[in-house]
């Protein structure tokens, strides 16, 4: 068995103090995420529990990053329903509003919310239970519009979990993650992970083919690259 380091949450949290990782460290540990996610969505696995703490780190730093404990992992050959599994912080919408026949864009969803974590150095949605999760979602991504949205309603839980605020708000993402932090390609990456609409929300193979993601395979950060 492979020996691996740290946790990348112990990475960030500990031996970084919270400090956030610059945008081509968090591309370089993304690619590899988004590379595995590839891998175990093909092979019909659903993680449902990627967070920081579920992510190991080499010993040579950023440059190997894998993702470990595959407890609450299910294969999509079983049938639907599923339960709801995970660490909310990193849980998605739907699986937070009771949909049980959800598939493998709940994993996307957690990468998304890790790599904003990464970039900002604390988790972007913090609730302390489900409802105030949710809540905590809106206010960043906007109350959901049915145009954006459209099969909110008919999730079991949607107006039942939380009420979604009567006015009207915009998605604010870009305002935590400004150019000077993330660039228009890497914020596009983000977007596309962090979408409430599963039907917009991007796979891990299309998320690689983004222009973010191009000519970084052997990206000068990933090499011999340290955490610290």
């Amino acid at each position: 068995m492979e020996c691996l380091g740290p946790s990348l949450h112990d990475v960030l949290h500990e031996h970084r103090q919270g400090r956030p990782f610059p945008e081509g460290d968090v591309r370089c540990i993304m690619e590899q995420l988004l590379g595995a996610a590839k891998h175990m969505h093909g092979l019909r696995i659903i993680h449902r529990d990627i967070k920081p703490g579920n992510i190991l780190v080499g010993a040579d730093g950023i440059s190997t990053v894998k993702i470990c404990d595959l407890g609450l992992a299910v294969s999509m050959a079983e049938p639907a329903p599923y339960g709801q599994h995970g660490t909310r912080r990193y849980m998605a919408p739907e699986m937070l509003l009771g949909k049980t026949d959800y598939d493998a864009t709940v994993d996307m969803w957690s990468l998304g919310c890790v790599m904003a974590e990464l970039l900002s150095g604390k988790p972007l949605f913090d609730g302390d239970d489900d409802a105030q999760q949710h809540l905590a979602i809106f206010r960043v991504l906007g109350v959901p519009l049915f145009t954006i949205w459209p099969a909110y309603k008919s999730l079991p839980l949607a107006g039942k979990l939380v009420t979604p605020p009567h006015v009207i708000s915009r998605n604010k993402l870009r305002q935590h993650f400004p150019e000077d932090l993330l660039s228009k390609e890497g914020f596009e990456v983000l977007k596309g992970l962090l979408s409430c609409n599963v039907d917009k929300r991007l796979s891990a193979t299309t998320a690689l083919r983004r222009p973010w993601f191009a000519n970084v395979t052997k990206d000068l950060y990933c090499v011999h690259h340290k955490c610290a």
